[in-house]
């Protein structure tokens, strides 16, 4: 068994400064739309059909053995952060910044964290070579801000973040973030936060436009996942309310047996991890399905949505991805964790029409080079996307590749 394989059994098994509003009080969050209560049925996938031209090219391996990448963002061609920490264990984090000629390291915020957390990695969003925030989910929850210069801490409102929620962040211009953690949601207009209450609980945000701003998540708690009320849930902020959106739910019963010898009839629990939004008719959403299984307690599998503009739809993509993300042409990246021919390998774009195409590898020596990727994300405003990670053998370290 390769090294990338037992890394990715081993990620399945974890398987996702002014004045501020007050917060409103924690509890269930107010229904506001209820979903369709139908069987999602995901269409017969489309053939994969293989891109022609250049490959991914591997651009970076650092030094700092057994490192992992974890997240990366761009405002532009020459402004990508890539932020990382040990792959196994705990450590201080590893910033890398990409100035349109080479990578450099630059001194990461003081933060501590430890892998066994890897699922609820920081986020990383940036607008500009002078502003880029980190958002660091670890005893509290801390914001540090890039201003061109020098990383500093920015004081946030209290959310009320339970441990073992996600916080995720986008950001479109530095006086717009927004930043969801469990049931709330917060905007930074580039003197204060407002806190907002969300209709649900989010792992994921993105926004095309400040009226267009998706947050994606479940319907129950992330630390109750697993009972039969947990569905998908997606919001959408119109520049004056979030508004939950119906989504289509999974309530096929289980028919795997369980220790009393009959049929199991759980339901699967869906929890969406990360969305992406291009535009008013085109936001795409993944995340998990989590089924009973006897053997193992639980098995999860990948789903993906697309939103056209009026519905939410199942999209056929990937059964087990270790990373998704904007593809830069209105569609999205799937790198899928069972291909173990290295070379970033079994990497697909998914379009809005549904088809599937294939990128092609990596060339020449690194043809065969294995690597574990943890995001991806393109440059905004061409076709260009990251990936990053961790690459293996002799250079056991972080990785950044680049496809264009």
């Amino acid at each position: 068994m390769s090294a990338k394989r037992l890394a990715a059994l081993c990620a399945a098994a974890v398987l996702g400064a002014g004045c501020a509003a007050a917060p409103p009080s924690r509890g269930a969050p107010a229904p506001t739309a209820a979903s369709p209560s139908v069987t999602a049925a995901t269409p017969k996938p489309s053939p994969v059909r293989t891109a022609r031209g250049r490959g991914w090219q591997l651009e970076h391996v650092g030094d700092q053995r057994g490192t992992r990448l974890k997240a990366v963002a761009a405002s532009g061609p020459r402004d990508v952060w890539a932020l990382g920490s040990p792959h196994e264990g705990t450590g201080r984090l590893l910033l890398l910044h990409f100035d349109g000629r080479r990578w450099r390291e630059h001194p990461a915020p003081e933060v501590t964290w430890d892998s066994k957390d890897d699922e609820r990695f920081p986020a990383l969003v940036t607008t500009g070579p002078r502003d880029a925030w980190i958002f660091a989910p670890t005893a509290a929850l801390t914001a540090h801000h890039w201003d061109g210069e020098r990383w500093s801490g920015v004081r946030l409102p209290d959310l009320n973040l339970d441990p073992g929620e996600r916080a995720d962040a986008t950001a479109l211009a530095p006086d717009d973030v927004w930043l969801v953690a469990g049931d709330h949601a917060a905007h930074w207009d580039g003197r204060a936060w407002t806190v907002m209450r969300l209709p649900a609980w989010a792992a994921s945000v993105s926004a095309a436009a400040p009226d267009q701003v998706w947050a994606v998540g479940s319907t129950g708690r992330p630390a109750a996942q697993g009972g039969s009320d947990s569905q998908a849930a997606t919001m959408r902020w119109d520049g004056r309310s979030w508004q939950l959106v119906p989504a289509p739910e999974d309530r096929t019963p289980s028919e795997e047996i369980n220790s009393q010898g009959r049929p199991d009839g759980s339901i699967p629990s869906i929890r969406l991890t990360q969305v992406v939004t291009h535009g008013p008719g085109n936001v795409w959403a993944i995340g998990t399905r989590t089924v009973f299984d006897y053997e193992d307690g639980s098995r999860s599998s990948t789903i993906t949505m697309h939103w056209d503009g009026k519905t939410w739809s199942r999209v056929p993509g990937s059964a087990e991805v270790s990373a998704s993300g904007s593809d830069g042409a209105n569609g999205i990246i799937l790198v899928d964790w069972d291909a173990d021919e290295g070379g970033l390998s079994g990497t697909i774009r998914v379009a809005p029409d549904g088809s599937r195409t294939e990128l092609p590898p990596m060339a020449g020596p690194n043809r065969r080079r294995e690597v574990d990727v943890s995001a991806v994300s393109a440059v905004p405003g061409t076709r260009t996307v990251y990936a990053v990670g961790l690459a293996y053998g002799r250079n056991f370290g972080p990785m950044i590749a680049r496809y264009r």
